[in-house]
């Protein structure tokens, strides 16, 4: 015995269609969450970031800066602003990822060119000194993108000394 969907009743599928869907329990399911989108202060800091990267890159060009070789980010800065750039950043980092996971980030930087060896190695010493997520999650390609505005920033602040 097949099913017919032209002898259907359509009031009956009407009335099923607004009752409350219930598990095998015959209590009520609750709806999948969907992933939440980013609020719209949130893309707009993410876009005004990245922004800020490429003006700082176009700035330094044509002021015929060199500074924007690789590795941009070669040793860690002697400044209150450095320093405070850096703490953001690494918080960053192990709030989203943990402590693994910064690390291989920032060795994936290193092979990136983004950073040097010697602030690879500085920058990973002070990843101990934040405390580890309850949580954590992989990099996106977004948090990459926020990583290398915070590089940029943070050799930035060597070049206003």
């Amino acid at each position: 015995m097949s099913l017919n969907p032209r002898r259907y009743d359509v009031r009956e599928l009407r009335r099923i269609a607004d009752a409350p869907r219930t598990d095998g329990d015959g209590a009520p399911r609750e709806r999948a969450l969907r992933r939440p989108n980013r609020n719209r202060a949130e893309q707009a800091a993410r876009s005004a970031a990245f922004t800020e990267l490429l003006q700082r890159q176009r700035g330094e060009r044509l002021n015929g800066g060199d500074s924007g070789d690789r590795p941009y980010l070669t040793a860690i800065p002697a400044s209150p602003a450095a320093e405070r750039e850096i703490g953001e950043w690494l918080g960053y980092l192990v709030d989203v990822g943990g402590h693994l996971r910064s690390r291989d980030a920032l060795s994936y930087y290193a092979e990136l060119d983004w950073v040097g060896d010697d602030a690879v190695a500085a920058l990973t010493r002070r990843l101990e000194g934040f405390d580890a997520p309850t949580r954590d999650r992989p990099f996106t390609p977004a948090d990459h993108r926020i990583s290398l505005v915070s590089i940029v920033r943070i050799a930035s602040c060597a070049s206003d000394q």
